[in-house]
């Protein structure tokens, strides 16, 4: 393991080890700096360096600054879906709870050929 990826990895582990994964930055500077036996300039460059790759951000939480994973955005799936083939040979885009012997558009589902879409968008 070289050098830089040991100092990233400490600053990291010193970050996810604290309750609701925050610290101050120079909290973190001053263990890892004890720990590795390296200066704290060099861990505050690790730290810059986590940041611009987006591992961590820094927050301000009134009165302090702190280092924090980044939050990730929720991710809504959509709903689950289904291709169906009318009798005519024309696909529809349906809900995958709808009955495919009766009316699909009545159901709320979309012809293809309505939809100018291609495999691209």
């Amino acid at each position: 393991m070289n050098d830089l990826k040991q100092l990233n990895d400490e600053v990291m582990a010193e970050v996810l080890g604290r309750e609701q994964q925050r610290v101050r930055p120079q909290d973190v500077e001053s263990v890892v700096s004890a720990k590795l036996g390296v200066s704290k300039p060099t861990v505050r460059e690790a730290i810059y360096d986590l940041v611009e790759n987006g591992d961590l951000v820094f927050a301000y939480h009134d009165p302090h600054h702190y280092l924090e994973i980044p939050a990730v955005e929720a991710h809504h799936a959509a709903r689950p879906m289904k291709v169906i083939t009318d009798a005519d040979g024309e696909p529809w885009i349906c809900d995958a709870g709808v009955d495919p012997s009766s009316d699909l558009e009545g159901q709320g589902c979309w012809r293809c050929r309505d939809l100018p879409f291609t495999r691209d968008d």
